[in-house]
């Protein structure tokens, strides 16, 4: 009989997909039981509305049988954590609370703060891996598939991190327009300076409406953006912030 195949030589897997469990194998002189994959989530209006990025958490590894979770940044080799424990790195603290045994290889290829939920991408990925692993019992909330042909979700990232808070306050919808329902979510908000700069300048620019995204510590914003007018969107956000943003482009349509 014929031995498995490393998940990491196996070419029908996409080589992001790869990566991972070939940081596992480097890392520990074995091959990974498996690999998961969370995508990074737009929450619009309050999490009423939750849109799912091509960017997101990967991660690869085995069971434990002492109950921890031991975790590993393809980033942040030298900053490992074993949970539970008091001393967590920051890059792992989205996972403080998940129980389970397993060694995990983690990629996130997004920064926390940057509008997409990277931290609870990698919890959802880490609770993806040892339900499978280790039976624990996991469950993901849904998300929601937009059908808005020829539009675009246009997430900036201020690049401003703070460590305060930011309160979301309670949001009723009530409108079936997005892109009206966007700018009143912000009005209804207390926005940073950075937030209010970025919404401004895409309504003015041409965008259906706008908000903050509350994923601490950063101060992101979205924008709902016919997709023929999101470069001249980007150039007038650009021209109007502080420090130079990044942008990421989600499509509407399934």
């Amino acid at each position: 009989m014929n031995a498995p195949v490393d998940l990491a030589d196996r070419p029908d897997v996409a080589p992001e997909l790869r990566l991972v469990p070939h940081a596992f194998r480097r890392t520990f002189g074995r091959s990974a039981a498996g690999v998961w994959y969370a995508p990074g989530v737009l929450r619009l209006l309050g999490g009423l509305v939750r849109v799912p990025g091509r960017w997101g958490a990967i991660v690869a590894g085995d069971r434990r049988d002492d109950g921890l979770l031991e975790l590993v940044s393809v980033n942040r080799p030298a900053e490992r954590a074993l949970l539970p424990s008091d001393e967590v790195p920051a890059w792992a603290s989205p996972v403080q609370g998940v129980g389970g045994g397993a060694t995990l290889m983690c990629s996130v290829d997004l920064p926390q703060g940057s509008g997409l939920s990277a931290g609870p991408a990698l919890r959802t990925a880490v609770g993806l891996a040892l339900r499978e692993l280790a039976g624990v019992a996991f469950e993901d909330e849904p998300v929601v598939p937009l059908d808005l042909p020829g539009q675009r979700l246009l997430v900036v990232d201020t690049r401003v991190r703070r460590v305060e808070p930011q309160r979301e306050r309670p949001f009723v919808r009530d409108t079936d327009d997005l892109g009206a329902a966007l700018t009143a979510y912000h009005h209804a908000q207390d926005p940073d300076p950075e937030q209010d700069v970025v919404v401004r300048a895409a309504v003015r620019a041409g965008a259906r409406g706008a908000s903050l995204l509350v994923d601490p510590p950063g101060r992101p914003a979205v924008a709902l953006v016919d997709a023929d007018l999101v470069p001249a969107v980007k150039r007038a956000v650009t021209a109007a912030a502080a420090l130079p943003p990044r942008y990421l482009t989600i499509s509407t349509a399934p």
